[in-house]
């Protein structure tokens, strides 16, 4: 997966929203951001479809 933080900014989302929209912590985020820790299969999961979400709706906005 390409780099969290990257996707995230393109996305125009704070690492706040991110989590909200994830179900995780804030703290969460920071640490998969600096690779300290990665996401769970079943996070791994939720974060692939809320940015996949994001990013249909990005390019509808278009």
């Amino acid at each position: 997966m390409e780099n969290l933080k990257q996707i995230r900014k393109s996305l125009r989302l704070s690492q706040m929203d991110l989590a909200q929209k994830v179900g995780v912590s804030l703290v969460t985020i920071q640490l998969w951001e600096r690779e300290i820790s990665k996401p769970t299969e079943k996070n791994k999961k939720e974060l692939e479809r809320v940015i996949a979400e994001l990013q249909q709706q990005q390019k509808g906005d278009r």
